[in-house]
C-alpha cells in the first residue's frame, strides 16, 4: 500500500445510483464502483478504500488465496462480471 492516507473521492449521480471514482493520492491509482444514492459517505469511503486495497494486492500479485480462487472462475455465459 502507498504511505499515502489521502484518497479523492469523484461523485456522479446516475438515476438513483451514485457512480463513485477514488483515486489514491500518493500513486495515483483509481477504481470505481456503484453504490446507492443514500449511502453514508464514511461507507463509500471505507468501499473504497478497501477496493483500493484490493486492487493494489492484485497488481503486487498478492492477493489472497479467496481472490484467487474467485479470479479463476469462468462465467457460464459470454457476460462479463463478477461470479458468486
Amino acid at each position: 500500500m502507498s504511505g499515502s492516507s489521502q484518497m479523492y473521492l469523484e461523485f456522479n449521480q446516475v438515476g438513483k445510483a451514485m457512480e463513485v471514482r477514488a483515486v489514491d493520492a500518493g500513486d495515483g491509482l483509481e477504481v470505481s464502483f456503484i453504490a446507492p444514492v443514500n449511502t453514508p459517505e464514511a461507507e463509500i469511503t471505507l468501499i473504497a478504500r478497501r477496493k483500493l486495497a484490493y486492487v493494489r494486492r492484485k497488481l503486487s500479485g498478492t492477493a489472497s488465496s479467496s481472490d484467487e480462487k474467485n479470479a479463476g472462475k469462468k462465467s457460464r455465459d459470454s457476460r462479463r462480471g463478477i461470479v458468486i
